[in-house]
């Protein structure tokens, strides 16, 4: 099978060496991703947003959507903010309801960032 990377230009893919998604077959990962521009001044709701519409654009990439997502990852820096950052994904996923975890972590890669989600999705041939 083919392996196809996608890129969102984010800052971290070219310094880190990374693909934000990859696909292979029916299965895409993509990596762990973060608000950008003016939503990382935002509070937890608005960065996990954004996050999500960033997962949102890569998994199009890659010919998907996030009704294909089986599983979801979400890091947060201040577990306090479990109801913001769940009200985001509840928000973007609705019905699909995928497998979920949600840890809190010392610190992400920007000491701006107070979320950060990966996902993986299956797409139906």
């Amino acid at each position: 099978m083919t392996r196809e990377r996608f890129g969102s230009g984010g800052p971290f893919e070219e310094m880190y060496g990374y693909s934000r998604a990859v696909r292979i077959g029916p299965h895409v990962w993509v990596a762990g991703s973060c608000a950008r521009d003016e939503a990382i001044e935002g509070d937890a709701y608005a960065q996990a947003a954004d996050a999500l519409g960033v997962i949102e654009r890569s998994l199009a990439q890659a010919g998907a959507a996030l009704s294909d997502v089986v599983r979801t990852v979400t890091y947060v820096t201040d577990i306090r903010d479990t109801e913001k950052v769940a009200a985001a994904h509840r928000a973007a996923f609705g019905d699909v309801l995928p497998a979920a975890t949600l840890v809190e972590v010392s610190a992400l890669a920007d000491p701006r960032y107070l979320v950060e989600i990966q996902v993986d999705a299956y797409v139906e041939a």
